[in-house]
């Protein structure tokens, strides 16, 4: 079921600025399609990421989530139904190590993970979800999926997102190359 809001959200967005639609535009044809510059991706980027977490943060008190915030529901999100090393969490997303311990303190002293500490080296150990954990991931999945349904209402906007998918994945990659390599891969 998607919440009244959301709903009226995604109306608001259909009946906005024609500019925004990225096909079917009703603006006129004299009217040149200003180019994109990676640094107005990057601010929608931030602000789609800072409504999705507000939006999360809301839907976690709605529940009674008050101890973890939209962070540590992602981070839990990339453990899944696996039990892994803490370094191998590191590879699933973007986490400083620092930032990761604490959230993987917090989680478990609020009892979203259990750890298990392994037997040849009482340092290392293995992450999993709780029932807890398990429970909350999947309440947020429902209600992102009821999102979803919202965005992805027809074949060609299923279509469009997979496209927009496709096309920041491939800005990523662009992005981490250039960062080791320069612009050019030189």
């Amino acid at each position: 079921m998607v919440p009244n809001y959301l709903q009226h959200m995604a109306n608001a967005d259909a009946t906005s600025d024609d500019a925004r639609q990225p096909h079917g535009s009703r603006k006129p044809a004299n009217i040149p399609t200003p180019n994109i510059t990676h640094f107005e991706l990057a601010r929608t980027l931030e602000r789609v990421n800072r409504r999705f977490s507000a939006f999360m943060q809301s839907e976690m008190t709605r529940r009674g989530v008050e101890e973890i915030g939209p962070a540590h529901l992602m981070l839990l999100l990339a453990i899944g139904d696996d039990e892994i090393s803490v370094s191998q969490l590191m590879e699933r997303g973007p986490y400083a190590g620092t930032n990761l311990s604490y959230y993987l303190k917090q989680l478990g002293e609020s009892g979203y993970i259990e750890r298990n500490a392994l037997q040849r080296d009482r340092r290392a150990a293995r992450i999993k979800l709780s029932e807890k954990g398990k429970e909350l991931c999947a309440d947020m999945t429902a209600i992102a999926a009821s999102c979803h349904g919202i965005v992805a209402d027809g074949p060609d906007n299923i279509r469009n997102l997979e496209i927009t998918f496709r096309t920041l994945d491939r800005i990523e990659q662009t992005w981490a190359s250039a960062a080791i390599f320069g612009p050019r891969g030189e």
